[in-house]
């Protein structure tokens, strides 16, 4: 879901997760708020950057009504300070009804561990007769310590107390146990994706006058940010419907995008990696290892394809994968300005590979 529409935009306005628009700011997607109230521990929703994470579950918590029990706390980029996620988690269930009245106030001191303030927390809300949710947003950014210990509280949490947990891609939270037990809900990158009726929902709001939506809710594979960008683009335009046949992920913004949330963010290996085989519609570890000249490249796209890299598993294998349309061309086009000489060699590297390997439609 989106906010408030402007004429132009940078990566950074959709940095926060957006989706759409609509009345009051963003596009309902009630199909998906079942899953966040159901009668499970806790709902998990994992996907990339820009999937609509945070504004469902703040449309969620407006919808439901349950503004005054749920507490919201978002782990900083790269947080590795378990007291201050602590404290922040006291400071949100504080300012819920029933956090109020059990939540004992509590400030930084240099003694005060995240074990401590969990198991104090857990001792406070022992006498929870309410339902009430703690929303943790960006729980991948958390360290070690503090998903132990945030795992502590979730399996030890009186039944009053539930749990709605964002994250770009699954950490290690023991949720396993609860999947079994039934007490899991999951919202997942495919959930998200955008409908076509979502999809014109956007585009109406936006003014954009587009017949064939369907084609760019293709392109985009229903992305959340990649429709809210094309929108922004499409917006005011004379002929949207040629524009948005051209649209991809080498248009400025969306590659600005991409840049800040994914491709910066991997080692210099991995980055080899995907712009090396960004030749391809389709890789696996030996075609990886074949253009970039190193081992390990399954393990590198398995893990990618893990950590919600839009990078997609083609088989229940995990051994071929592809990547998002509007990635693909992302590293296609990084691909020419870093190595431009080394393209045509890969072309025909890989065209001997699939060749020799029984694939002479994908080798031509």
């Amino acid at each position: 879901m989106i906010g408030t529409m402007g004429s132009a935009v940078g990566a950074g306005a959709v940095a926060g997760g957006a989706a759409g628009l609509g009345a009051g700011g963003v596009v309902a997607r009630p199909r998906l708020f079942g899953r966040l109230g159901a009668r499970a521990r806790v709902s998990v929703v994992s996907a990339p950057p820009g999937s609509g994470k945070t504004v469902l579950l703040r449309s969620w918590i407006s919808e439901a009504g349950v503004a005054e029990r749920a507490a919201w706390v978002s782990a900083g980029r790269g947080e590795r300070d378990p007291q201050r996620f602590w404290l922040s988690v006291v400071a949100a269930l504080r300012q819920t009804a029933a956090g109020s009245a059990l939540v004992r106030e509590l400030t930084a001191a240099p003694d005060l561990d995240g074990w401590v303030i969990a198991e104090r927390l857990l001792a406070d809300l022992a006498p929870l007769d309410d339902r009430l949710w703690l929303v943790v947003d960006d729980v991948h950014e958390l360290g070690a310590h503090a998903l132990r210990q945030l795992e502590l509280l979730i399996m030890r949490a009186p039944p009053g107390l539930r749990f709605v947990l964002a994250t770009r891609h699954d950490v290690r939270l023991g949720l396993h146990r609860l999947r079994l037990e039934g007490e899991l809900a999951e919202v997942r990158e495919p959930d998200l994706r955008f409908t076509v009726a979502e999809a014109s929902e956007l585009f109406a709001t936006a003014g954009v006058d587009l017949p064939e939506v369907a084609l760019l809710v293709e392109r985009t594979e229903g992305w959340a940010a990649g429709l809210r960008l094309a929108a922004l683009l499409l917006a005011g335009h004379p002929d949207p419907g040629r524009l948005a046949a051209e649209f991809s992920g080498t248009e400025r913004t969306v590659a600005e995008y991409l840049l800040a949330e994914v491709l910066d963010r991997q080692p210099e290996p991995v980055r080899r990696l995907l712009l090396r085989t960004s030749i391809l519609e389709r890789v696996n570890g030996e075609l990886a290892a074949l253009l970039t000249g190193d081992s390990g490249g399954e393990r590198v796209l398995q893990d990618l394809e893990a950590a919600n890299a839009f990078v997609v598993a083609l088989d229940p294998g995990r051994s071929w994968f592809r990547y998002h349309h509007l990635f693909a061309d992302l590293l296609q086009l990084e691909l020419r300005r870093a190595e431009p000489d080394q393209v045509a060699g890969l072309h025909r590297a890989a065209a001997g590979w699939l060749a020799g390997h029984g694939y002479p439609v994908e080798a031509i």
